[in-house]
Formats: C-alpha cells, structure tokens, sequence
C-alpha cells in the first residue's frame, strides 16, 4: 500500500479562499431579505437612496457569484495537492466528507437555507473517485459537465418562463416564533437542496474538476505557468469586466425595482459572465502574490479558518436580520460595510491565531 500523500499548503491558495469569503458573506448578508424565494441580491435599499443604488448595482455587476464560484474551484484545488493515496487514506478522505455533510445539513436547517457545504461535501465524493483518474478522462469528464450544464440552462430558462403559482413565501426576515421561523427554513433548504442536486450538481462540480486539474499541473506554486497565466490575464480581464458591467447593467432597471422576470433571469445567468472574470483575476491575483510578500501574509493566515468564518457569518445573520432575531433591516450601504468590517476582523483574529487552527477546522481535519 502506498503512503498518503501528506496534506500540502499554498500560501497563494489560502490568500485566495481569504478573498472568496469577503463576497460571500457580503451578498449572504445583502440578499438577506430576499430569502426565500429571490436572489442572490435584494433591490437596493432605500429604494431612492442614490448610495444604495451605486452599491447594490456594483454587488450585482463585480462582486454576487465571485466567491462561491472561486471557493469551489479551490475546493477541488485544495482536493489535488492532497489526494490521498492508498485505502486508509481514502477513508480518512470520505470521512472528513462524512463530517462536512453532517455540518453542512445542520447548518442549512437550523441557520441559513443558502448553505453550501452540503453541495460542497457531495461533489467531494465524487471527487474522491475521481481524484485517481487520469488528465485525460478528466478532460473528458469536463466536457461532459460542459454538456450537462448546458442542458441545465435550457431547462432552467424554460422553467422560469412558466407563469408562477401560489402566493409568495413569508420573507424570513419577517418577524415570528423561533420554531416557526426554523420550520419555514428548513423546508426551503431540503427543497433547494433537492433541487441543486438534481439540477445544480454539473456547475460547482465542473468548476472543482478544474480546480483538480490545475492542482494536477501545480498552476499557482510552478514558476514554468506564470508566463502563460499573465498573457491570459492581460487579454481577457478588461473584457471580462465589460461583459459582466454590460450584463448587469443591462438587467439593472429590474434588478433596481426587484422585478421578479428579470431576477430571475439574473439568478440563472449571473454566475456565466463571473466565471470568465475570475479565470482572468484570479492569475492576476496570484501572480501579484507571489511578487507581494506583504499581501501574501496579510490574507493567507485567514485563508485556514474560512469555515468557521463562513458559519459565524450565518450565526449573526440568524441574530441580526432573520424573523428569529433582531429582523434588523438596515440599508444596502450599511450591510455591505458591516460584512467588510466583519471580514477585516476576521483577518486581524487569523493574525493573531496563527498558524493553530481553530476549533471547527481541527475537528474536520481529523
């Protein structure tokens, strides 16, 4: 038997999961009173307030999409520089899987019904499987997820063309009983994760495919890559960011006014014109990383406890914007500063902890 390949860590990896938690704890927090029916954004608010509409309009064109799109690819990234080699190892591998289920499923039922660590822990298994596969059957394993995706679209698309029916959902920022709220939750979250698995599974899994893949190539640590990733980066950044300035903007009066039709119409395109973006952004990233020391240890430490992170993030918005809680509803403006602010605590607490890791990311890694 094999040993298993010991757990490897990049600085520019953890620096990149440290930036992927910003925006999702930002549109978490500023779609809160969409949930449960709309997203990933709410209209901006107040709905005449100009600063409102400038940030909810740069959420919606620059920021919704970024992180859970990146944080998956480095999912399957992170699955690569640690594939396990041999029976043992592999499962220690599903049983760390096992447990992030487990946590993903509580998290989604009692806190927020937009998890994604129950999606996240499913796609790993797959992975799992996968991980000892060949370069050339995960090209063709891609292309079947391309294929698969694309027929996600059409069905997606056709799906929110029919007329809607019933009444809308009871807003879980709306005050009531903290059973009823947990209740009203927990059914929104078994129904939309039955629906991501039967529908949503070919994105995320396409997008940790290729995180494998480049892990596989050794993408952001190999000096031989840089050249190739700049020339990429130079060409199709700056059209990245028209398309998806274009895209947003062009959604913008709807999305502005909460019109059903067109978020909708966002929600299911939204993450096509990000995807783009980052395979342009996040080699500019690493490559100033890996010129920029400073940089490099200023995010990285906090790339090691997203997890807890990204749960504490849920807990304050169960405290402080659902029914159960406060139901504070402040402004668009307002939300946005609160998620930086929490963000930058976050890398001032990683500063101070160091290397240890916190409690949730040692009982996972165990």
């Amino acid at each position: 038997m094999s040993p298993a390949r010991p757990p490897q860590r990049i600085a520019a990896v953890d620096a990149l999961r440290a930036l992927a938690v910003l925006p999702v704890v930002a549109i978490n927090w500023v779609g809160y009173p969409a949930l449960p029916d709309a997203g990933p954004l709410s209209p901006p608010s107040p709905a005449d307030s100009l600063p409102a509409q400038v940030v909810s309009w740069f959420l919606h064109a620059l920021v919704a999409g970024k992180g859970i799109a990146l944080l998956a690819f480095l999912f399957g990234y992170s699955q690569g520089l640690s594939q396990p080699r041999g029976g043992e190892a592999l499962v220690k591998r599903r049983r760390r899987l096992v447990k992030m289920l487990a946590l993903g499923l509580l998290h989604g039922t009692l806190l927020y019904m937009g998890d994604i660590l129950t999606l996240y822990a499913v796609c790993g298994f797959i992975l799992a499987i996968w991980g000892g596969h060949s370069m050339a059957r995960l090209k063709v394993r891609l292309r079947v997820l391309i294929a698969l995706e694309v027929v996600v679209i059409a069905l997606t698309f056709v799906m929110a063309s029919l007329p809607l029916s019933g009444e809308p959902s009871v807003p879980l920022s709306a005050s009531a009983s903290w059973s009823d709220w947990t209740l009203r939750n927990a059914g929104h979250f078994v129904a939309t994760t039955i629906a991501f698995v039967t529908l949503g599974l070919p994105l995320p899994l396409l997008l940790m495919t290729a995180g494998l893949m480049a892990a596989r190539l050794r993408l952001f640590s190999h000096p031989r890559w840089q050249p190739a990733l700049s020339r990429w980066s130079r060409r199709a950044l700056w059209p990245a960011v028209v398309l998806n300035i274009a895209f947003a903007s062009l959604l913008w009066p709807g999305l502005r006014d909460g019109d059903a039709f067109v978020t909708g119409r966002y929600a299911i395109f939204y993450l096509y014109p990000t995807i783009l973006l980052l395979s342009a952004a996040v080699p500019a990233l690493v490559l100033r990383l890996h010129r920029d020391d400073r940089l490099l240890n200023l995010l990285a430490p906090l790339g090691r406890h997203t997890l807890t992170l990204y749960l504490l993030s849920s807990v304050l918005s169960l405290v402080i914007f659902s029914g159960a809680g406060l139901a504070w509803a402040p402004g668009t403006v307002v939300v946005g500063g609160v998620a930086l602010a929490y963000w930058t605590c976050g890398l001032l607490l990683a500063r101070w902890r160091g290397p240890r890791p916190l409690p949730l990311e040692r009982w996972l890694s165990r």
